[in-house]
């Protein structure tokens, strides 16, 4: 399925659109893992014969954007993303990054802080906690830039066959920012650097990271583009209690994650059409079940898109 032959020229105001020709822009969130369902859900923009006008993404959103505005054949991207999640190395390098928690650990069954447990046992195993406040990260970014390097040519942002726009935070003056030119690659990078987690990635004297906390997926933005539909694609995590919140980090984690969840409601008001896979009670780094989540996304995208004709009529 190529993706490219629905990107098409903007039809006239007067002309009346069916469902089958309506246009959108496609908003794509952040959610580590969990974004492998975008994936899917652009399977099923396909298959619906909406047209994509521009797709915008941030984190993991950014990334899988790329990927279909590079190569909009999305059989091939979802076959090459999951060679490279099958691929010895990339498990060893997830192995070295966050350890194997064994059967039945809390930090393996999706609880809220599922990843922290595991940073904090490879910081207290490899005597590095002093990274926390010497470093600009807990963690290296090699294996994320081996990765993006991996699915994405090294091209510039105008090149792709469809337009893509990366969202960003500029650490520096604390502005939002949107990435339409200059190397592709850097730019995923920097919509995926998890503040505190991977380094912030230097970009036209601004110092760039992921804007996830207060804009996990960019409606607004998407929104400004748009002459006819937003379709926002919502991979966030459940709403999930938790038993305890103790520790300092903790703490900062969890108002982190209530604000993630209370500015995505907001967001989400932006969208004409709303997107949400079944996977929000997959941990960000849990890449075990690509096929699962890509499928996750095409049933959900098929559902929504199912409705379209309500949207074409209101």
């Amino acid at each position: 399925m190529n993706l490219l032959n629905l990107f098409l020229p903007s039809k006239p105001e007067s002309e009346d659109l069916s469902a089958k020709q309506r246009r959108a822009v496609l908003a794509l969130g952040g959610g580590g893992a969990r974004g492998l369902a975008h994936l899917g859900v652009m399977q099923s923009i396909g298959e619906s014969g909406v047209q994509t006008e521009r797709i915008v993404g941030v984190s993991m959103g950014s990334l899988v954007g790329a990927m279909c505005a590079a190569d909009p054949d999305i059989l091939r991207v979802q076959a090459k993303a999951i060679e490279l999640l099958r691929s010895p190395i990339f498990q060893l390098k997830q192995e070295i990054l966050f350890g194997a928690a064994p059967p039945g650990d809390e930090e393996s069954s999706g609880g809220l802080f599922p990843w922290y447990g595991r940073i904090r046992k490879y910081l207290k195993a490899h005597r590095k906690l002093t990274r926390a406040v010497t470093s600009s990260s807990l963690i290296s970014d090699h294996p994320l830039q081996e990765s993006i390097d991996y699915l994405l040519p090294d091209v510039d942002l105008r090149d792709l066959p469809i337009p893509l726009s990366i969202v960003a935070v500029d650490l520096l003056t604390g502005q939002r920012v949107v990435l339409e030119k200059g190397p592709l690659r850097d730019a995923v990078r920097a919509s995926a650097a998890i503040p505190g987690i991977f380094p912030p990635v230097p970009w036209d004297g601004m110092l760039l990271s992921d804007i996830g906390v207060i804009e996990s997926i960019p409606t607004f933005v998407a929104k400004s583009y748009a002459s006819d539909l937003t379709l926002a694609v919502d991979v966030g995590q459940d709403n999930t209690k938790i038993a305890e919140c103790n520790t300092a980090i903790e703490v900062m984690m969890r108002v982190d994650d209530i604000c993630e969840r209370l500015m995505r409601r907001h967001l989400l008001d932006a969208a004409d059409v709303i997107v949400r896979p079944d996977v929000g009670n997959v941990a960000w780094f849990d890449f075990s079940e690509p096929e699962r989540l890509i499928a996750e996304g095409r049933f959900a995208g098929h559902r929504a898109l199912g409705n379209l004709e309500d949207v074409c009529a209101a």
